[in-house]
């Protein structure tokens, strides 16, 4: 029952409202202090979560920026590559005397070149002795009513005259003479594009390279001819390569009794006024060349470095230079064939061979260089971590062992005995593959002699391979 003065049932009565208060105040004051901590908690953890991903962007927004920057070298090095390949190419076969002769030496023997040789020089002999004016007199004070038929008989002996010439430029004394003029001229013409020669002959306002010993030589050969022409025994002087042209010249005059034009058997290299512009721009050419080559090289290194994934970067700036040289392949024969069809009719058999000497030394330069490439690739990928690599690797080693073990008797492994259980297949296989590759290749005998050595090998340890463990190789298991 509720008694008045108490404050309720159960209570005592020693506890007063007042004190029953100032509890319930301090309770709230404690659980105010308790909200206000977790809210402080909460604060911090923000502020340490802001703070962690704060630092985390960091590593990975420079990561970020690598990748970027080796992409970025990637496509640098892939542009300055595309322009030194052919640059260093035309650059050593250009300014390299030994690999020029290379180049243009065996065009002395195809007969296009012949052919072509042997027409220039019978045509600027006939018209330097002016044959045809020659025939006319002697038919006029012989028979004037057969002056009409001096253009045939013209064509008839400068046909015979130049099948003679034919023969000689098809001779192997033309062919040295072809290289030991070519050997000699070459570190002129570059000297002179360098600025730093004066051999090569200035006449007037052109710069031109004497061919009069190789006329001389063939005047030599048609001496009785002209002699029958001209109406009088003609003794040709001795010409040599040291000759002075002027003084060739005079010398040819006064054998043959006419007057040569002072640029009679000289061939025009370029302009005397233009040569200032053409040694400009072999310079701009020389210092362009090695700034793209050195360029590439430090683009290369940079996006290795750079690089989050280095073997993936070298993979694709591999691909990327293999497509590249093969794009200048194509680009290369589609120009060489444009170029011919652009010559004439009567000089494309020649021009053709000119512009496919050069094709060739550029196809085959270009192919080592894809050599090159593709072995780096096949490096990178055969090492990588890559599970179809490791296997690989794998299986390589055990072969290898395999391979030493039949040999020197060693224990029985499972990849010996995979080899012993198939071992014919693999020495046909080996066979098959080595002549595909003689169908299809064309060897020197040397290179001939390394490929059947190899094969003789692999043959060999196939043979031992199953010979010595045919027995665990026909076990089951």
């Amino acid at each position: 029952m509720f008694v008045p003065g108490t404050i309720g049932p159960g209570v005592p009565p020693s506890i007063s409202a007042e004190s029953l208060s100032f509890g319930a105040t301090q309770g709230k004051g404690t659980a105010m202090s308790d909200q206000g901590d977790i809210e402080e908690v909460k604060a911090e953890v923000d502020r340490l979560k802001g703070e962690v991903e704060r630092l985390e962007a960091k590593p990975e927004k420079r990561r970020r920026t690598r990748r970027i920057f080796a992409v970025v070298f990637v496509v640098i090095a892939v542009i300055c590559a595309s322009a030194a390949t052919p640059g260093l190419w035309a650059r050593r076969t250009v300014y390299d005397t030994n690999r020029f002769v290379a180049v243009v030496g065996p065009l002395a023997a195809d007969p296009a070149i012949q052919q072509a040789l042997a027409t220039k020089l019978t045509t600027s002999v006939f018209a330097a002795l002016d044959v045809q004016s020659r025939v006319e007199s002697a038919l006029s004070d012989a028979a004037p009513r057969l002056v009409f038929i001096a253009g045939p008989i013209t064509n008839g002996v400068e046909g015979f005259v130049q099948d003679q010439v034919q023969k000689i430029i098809a001779s192997s004394q033309f062919q040295q003479f072809w290289t030991d003029t070519l050997t000699r001229l070459h570190p002129q013409v570059i000297a002179v594009l360098n600025g730093s020669s004066e051999v090569v002959q200035v006449q007037g306002n052109q710069v031109v390279f004497n061919y009069l010993p190789l006329v001389n030589q063939a005047l030599t050969q048609m001496s009785q001819t002209l002699s029958g022409i001209i109406g009088h025994q003609i003794t040709l002087p001795t010409i040599t390569a040291d000759t002075v042209p002027s003084q060739a010249i005079a010398a040819l005059n006064t054998a043959l009794g006419v007057t040569l034009p002072s640029t009679f058997g000289s061939v025009v290299l370029f302009q005397g006024n233009q040569l200032q512009t053409i040694q400009n721009a072999a310079s701009v050419f020389d210092k362009t060349l090695v700034a793209a080559i050195a360029l590439f090289l430090i683009s290369v290194v940079l996006a290795l470095v750079l690089s989050t994934n280095r073997r993936r970067t070298l993979l694709e700036l591999t691909v990327a230079l293999i497509v590249v040289v093969v794009l200048e392949r194509r680009f290369a024969i589609s120009e060489s064939n444009h170029l011919i069809s652009m010559m004439q009719p009567a000089n494309q058999a020649a021009g053709g061979a000119i512009v496919n000497a050069f094709l060739s030394s550029l196809l085959l330069t270009t192919k080592r260089t894809l050599w090159v490439l593709f072995a780096i690739l096949v490096v990178a990928l055969v090492s990588g971590p890559y599970p179809w690599a490791v296997q690989l690797r794998t299986w390589v080693v055990d072969g290898s062992k395999a391979a030493v073990g039949a040999v020197r008797g060693a224990d029985i492994g499972p990849a010996t005995v995979w080899i012993g259980a198939h071992r014919e297949a693999l020495m046909i296989g080996g066979g098959v593959v080595a002549a595909v590759f003689l169908l299809f290749s064309s060897l020197s005998l040397g290179w001939f002699l390394v490929l059947l050595l190899v094969v003789a090998a692999y043959e060999f340890v196939i043979y031992r391979i199953g010979a010595a463990n045919a027995p665990a190789a026909a076990t089951p298991g």
